[in-house]
């Protein structure tokens, strides 16, 4: 077994909201080291996978920062890196055969984006004992890696599995947690057969809302541009590796899709995601946006409840409610409060045309199997 310190020198990460990569940083190679040390020291995450060398690449940060706390845990883990680290592929898998980890340990949150599933994370990662991580993007990058035919599946099978183990350890805050609270981003969903495969007794919350109200908040976040077509193309291109039906799209040749397109396209994927992964068993609960937003208190309350932590501080819990879960990003409440945006005509016809295309689904307030239903 092998690896590698890598000696930083350039950050080159420009959005924040891009999917971590090798490309983030600038860097030479460097000393050899214990491979055991990416999974004893506690101040060492998984940040990414250098797949085209077979390669993952770990983070060092300095010691107090606590990952668990950041609304975004890939970009704290840039913000506060201090060395690169690099295993193969081969070592990897041999430091997680060893490893233990018990699918009842997991908590796993899956959404459509725009729900409170930051809120959420924060609430299980108030529970004491539980370590929580917002977004590790490993787990984004897989979906990117893993091929739609299904041509790599064994090998991002073995991956989805290492990686999780690899990504629940003890960290500097928490020496031996009781559970790991793992929120995803949207796209990961995908991985969701994987994760139900390799991890089968894992508690799953999926979190959705109104479709118009989340393409209002989608444009908010990130439709500044919409009517820019390099920056649609720029869109396209990258949701193509990540939501099934823009990459069929893509395939077969078709024109640059309008971003509210693109919106809705990534709202019916995940939910589609979800019934299927419903639909074959996989144990879960969802939860709609407006539940949680309307009361806060009775809805986390019975996500607590669901993953079975009846001896949780719930003043604990509730005392994280009224916080801005992604207070100091790009996606903050102060900021995003500074934007307006309001649905257009266009912006409905393109939502309303999809809902009708589509077998299933043709309600923007769908309501999925499995979900809570306030009394």
């Amino acid at each position: 077994m092998n690896a590698n310190i890598l000696d930083i020198t350039a950050r080159k990460r420009q959005n924040p909201a891009g999917v971590a990569d090798p490309s983030d940083f600038e860097f030479g190679e460097g000393q050899a080291i214990d491979p055991k040390v990416v999974v004893t020291n506690p101040l060492i995450s998984l940040y990414c996978l250098d797949h085209t060398n077979q390669r993952a690449l770990f983070v060092e940060t300095a010691p107090g920062v606590d990952l668990s706390q950041a609304p975004f845990f890939y970009q704290a883990q840039y913000e506060n890196s201090v060395n690169l680290i690099s295993v193969p592929y081969e070592t990897l898998h041999h430091l997680a055969d060893n490893i233990s980890l018990d699918s009842r340990q997991l908590i796993l949150v899956y959404s459509v984006g725009r729900t409170g599933s930051t809120l959420v994370g924060s609430a299980l990662n108030a529970i004491e004992g539980i370590t929580g991580f917002s977004e590790p993007d490993v787990f984004t990058q897989l979906v990117t890696l893993r091929e739609w035919d299904g041509s790599n599946e064994a090998e991002i099978s073995t991956l989805v599995k290492n990686c999780m183990k690899i990504q629940c350890k003890p960290t500097e805050q928490t020496s031996n947690p009781r559970a790991w609270a793992i929120k995803f981003r949207s796209f990961s969903i995908e991985l969701g057969d994987l994760l139900y495969k390799h991890f089968p007794d894992s508690k799953n919350i999926f979190l959705y809302r109104h479709a118009e109200t989340y393409m209002t908040s989608i444009m908010r976040a990130f439709g500044e541009d919409e009517n820019n077509l390099e920056f649609r193309l720029v869109i396209q291109r990258w949701l193509s590796t990540l939501v099934p039906s823009i990459a069929k799209h893509v395939r077969e040749g078709g024109l640059v899709l309008s971003f509210s397109s693109m919106v809705t396209l990534s709202w019916l994927a995940v939910m589609e995601r979800y019934m299927e992964l419903h639909k074959k068993g996989m144990p879960g609960i969802a939860f709609r946006f407006e539940d949680l937003k309307a009361a806060p208190r009775e809805t986390i309350q019975k996500i607590i409840e669901y993953c079975e932590f009846s001896d949780a501080n719930m003043e604990a819990i509730y005392s994280v409610l009224g916080r801005d879960s992604q207070a100091g990003s790009a996606l903050s409440q102060e900021k995003l409060g500074q934007k307006k945006s309001e649905l257009s005509d266009a912006h409905r016809a393109d939502l309303l045309q999809a809902l009708q295309a589509h077998p299933t689904i043709k309600s923007p307030n769908f309501i999925v199997p499995g979900t809570w239903i306030r009394e």
